[in-house]
C-alpha cells in the first residue's frame, strides 16, 4: 500500500515488562491487516501505545515482529488442532485426525486476511515451518495405526503426502469464497481414502 498514515500513539493500560512482547504482537497485527506490509515500527509502536524505543527492547526489526507475529500464529493454528481433538479424545483415529484437521482450517479461515499477509507477503521464510504440525498429524496417524484402526504401510511419507495437500487446499480456499464446512467435506473423503480405517471386526 502507499502513503503514510497519521501514526497517534493509542492509550494502553500499563502492562508488565513480561507481557509486552503480547502486547507488540497483538498491535502488529492490527497494523498489519489496516496497512499491510507498509506497516511500520513507528506505526505498530503508537498502536500499542509504547515508543518506538521500547519496541526496539524486544524486536530488533520489523522482520523480526513479523516473524515472531507468524510463529504465534503457527502456534495458534497447531493449538486449534488439538483442543478439537482433546474435546473427544475417545473417538476413533480416522475422527481424530478429522477433528485436528478440522480445527486448524477452521482458525486459518476465521483469520484467514492476517494468515495470508504473514505467510505470503510479508517475505518471511521458515526452513520448516510446517514441522510441528507435521509432528502432531503423524502422532496421530501413528497411533491409529498402532492400535490396528488405520492401515497405513508408510504413516510418515502419507502425513508429508497428506500435509502438503491441505496446505494447498486451505490456501485456495482462504484466497476464495469458500464455506470452511463444504471444503472439510471434501477433504475427509480424502482423509478416509489415505488413512485407510478399519472396519471394527475385520
Amino acid at each position: 500500500m502507499s502513503g503514510t498514515r497519521p501514526t497517534t500513539r493509542r492509550p494502553r493500560a500499563p502492562r508488565a515488562p513480561a507481557e509486552r512482547p503480547a502486547q507488540i504482537l497483538d498491535a502488529a497485527a492490527r497494523v498489519l491487516l489496516r496497512d499491510g506490509v507498509d506497516a511500520t515500527i513507528d506505526g505498530i509502536a503508537a498502536e500499542a501505545g509504547l515508543g518506538k524505543g521500547t519496541v526496539y527492547e524486544y524486536f530488533g526489526s520489523k522482520a523480526q515482529v513479523f516473524t515472531a507475529l507468524r510463529n504465534r500464529c503457527n502456534e495458534q493454528i497447531l493449538a486449534a488442532g488439538a483442543d478439537a481433538v482433546s474435546a473427544s479424545p475417545t473417538t476413533s483415529a480416522l475422527d481424530r485426525v478429522r477433528r485436528f484437521v478440522a480445527g486448524m482450517f477452521e482458525f486459518g479461515m476465521a483469520n484467514a486476511s492476517l494468515v495470508a499477509l504473514l505467510f505470503h507477503e510479508a517475505g518471511i521464510e521458515e526452513r520448516d515451518e510446517l514441522g510441528p504440525i507435521r509432528a502432531s498429524l503423524l502422532e496421530l496417524v501413528q497411533e491409529g495405526v498402532d492400535a490396528g484402526e488405520l492401515a497405513v504401510d508408510d504413516p510418515a511419507f502419507t502425513v508429508e503426502f497428506l500435509l502438503h495437500g491441505l496446505h494447498g487446499v486451505m490456501e485456495t480456499a482462504f484466497a476464495g469464497d469458500a464455506a470452511a464446512r463444504s471444503v472439510l467435506d471434501r477433504v475427509d473423503g480424502v482423509l478416509a481414502a489415505l488413512l485407510n480405517p478399519v472396519e471394527p471386526g475385520a
